[in-house]
């Protein structure tokens, strides 16, 4: 398979379910998705509906309970190379350095000192980062920590990288930052992205498609496709295109988290309570 034709994942009939007897739980149930190689795909779905458990089947963290995930036809059974993984949480090493922190999976493979220090400090000047290949971690602000997060993920190569609400934890100027930076090297590194996301304007901002998952147990209730060219720019934001998809997605996911949520907000409260207008027009508990 050359080059061009890697990177393809696909998830087949997918079930997740945790615990047994009384105490088990259906995440996902029956789920199919593909990501073309080289394209970037975006999950969404109320909170619980199981987009981590996916995505961690997909790294080879977790296995299913039911169906398959391959890449490029192989069957992921265990953590890969071949699979970058990037979490919200900046999961560097504090006693490194930036670039150390970078090099540590090539180290870990028996990567010669000067090439990985190449490719360390190739990647680190992509990302704007270079300046401080000798910091450690906690001198950095968060965006600079997520880049080096992402970095680290690309230095090994990868075919497709996995990223779990990589910016959640960014405030929102730096998300927006972050949003570009990505997709700049998503286009110039050509990988496949599976990603994770609640916020339904970085998903559109984002992706080539969309795949929306019900509430538990999560099944896939929409696919979307995103046509805005490329490159994406912060000036497509207010564009009547870029708006309509948005509005569709929040009413498709306002449907689920609303089913997620069961029948306490059509019965106005939960068991034990009881919601009245007060004399202000607000609605109270009693």
């Amino acid at each position: 398979m050359s080059n061009a034709n890697r990177g393809r994942i696909e998830c087949r009939n997918v079930g997740v379910v945790f615990g047994s007897g009384a105490a088990q739980t259906e995440a996902v149930k029956d789920v199919s998705l593909t990501v073309e190689p080289h394209e970037f795909v975006s999950l969404i779905g109320p909170s619980g509906c199981g987009k981590s458990s996916l995505l961690s089947i997909t790294a080879g963290f977790a296995k299913p309970t039911r169906g398959t995930v391959t890449l490029d036809g192989v069957l992921i059974k265990k953590p890969g190379a071949e699979r970058g993984v990037v979490f919200q949480q900046y999961s560097l090493f504090p006693w490194l350095r930036v670039r150390e922190n970078v090099e540590f999976g090539l180290k870990m493979a028996g990567v010669s000192r000067a090439k990985r220090e190449g490719t360390a400090r190739t990647l680190l000047g992509l990302a704007g980062l270079l300046v401080f290949e000798n910091h450690y971690p906690d001198q950095l602000s968060g965006g600079m920590k997520q880049r080096i997060g992402i970095v680290r993920a690309l230095a090994a190569n990868p075919r497709v990288l996995l990223m779990d609400e990589p910016f959640g934890a960014l405030d929102t100027q730096t998300r927006t930052v972050m949003q570009e930076i990505l997709t700049n090297m998503w286009q110039r590194f050509r990988l496949s992205v599976l990603f994770i996301t609640h916020d339904i304007e970085e998903a559109v901002f984002l992706s080539d498609r969309i795949y929306v998952m019900t509430a538990r147990p999560g099944r896939i209730k929409a696919e979307i496709r995103v046509p805005l060219p490329r490159p994406r720019t912060a000036a497509m934001l207010d564009t009547p295109e870029f708006v309509q998809l948005v509005h569709q997605l929040k009413g498709l996911i306002r449907e689920e988290s609303l089913a997620a949520m069961g029948s306490e907000l059509e019965s106005g409260g939960v068991e034990g309570f009881s919601m009245e207008m007060g004399p202000n027009g607000v609605e109270e508990m009693l």
